[in-house]
């Protein structure tokens, strides 16, 4: 045989090779995908989601992300996800995963939410006010013309403050708007 002879059989077992790794690949992500439908419509047939099962639908949108990264729906699968991982008390962890899809997804049309959230999560879940500062700062930066940016701006003007001084504020604002 000739080297071109050579080249072009193992060219065409390369290709071969690689049609059988997407193949395969694609296999995969549709029974990732069906298995996170089928938690997902457990899941909602539920009155309340238990441990067990946010456990699970956790694990089922990881392993779609990593499997599929290219997927279109992987941000939306990971949001799900930092809130599964809100409702469980690893505020940290949301934090975390939220920055990443913010920054990982350009083109997802939550990234502001994703942004307002992990402002939010500061605020109300940790108490940490200068962080959460920071990043409703962040949404207003980033994210000028959202509505996400117009509630960080109300946040940033009632960020700390007491119920009291909350419901005090709100009777003025009110009052002023009568006038």
């Amino acid at each position: 045989m000739t080297w071109f002879r050579i080249s072009v059989l193992v060219l065409i077992i390369i290709l071969i090779g690689c049609a059988e790794d997407g193949s395969e690949k694609l296999s995969t992500c549709n029974d990732l995908k069906a298995q996170v439908v089928s938690l997902e419509k457990k899941v909602a047939n539920h009155v309340s989601l238990d441990s067990h099962d946010a456990s699970q639908l956790m694990k089922a949108y990881a392993d779609f992300a990593n499997a599929c990264p290219a997927d279109s729906i992987v941000a939306e699968y990971l949001v799900r996800r930092a809130d599964l991982l809100r409702g469980a008390g690893k505020f940290h962890d949301a934090i975390r995963l939220l920055q990443n899809i913010h920054d990982g997804y350009p083109t997802y049309e939550n990234r502001a939410l994703c942004a307002f959230l992990i402002a939010y999560l500061y605020e109300t879940e940790l108490g940490d006010k200068e962080m959460a500062q920071k990043f409703y700062n962040g949404v207003i930066d980033l994210h000028p013309e959202s509505k996400e940016a117009k509630i960080a701006a109300l946040s940033l003007k009632h960020l700390g403050k007491s119920p009291e001084e909350l419901v005090r504020q709100f009777q003025m604002d009110a009052a002023e708007l009568e006038k």
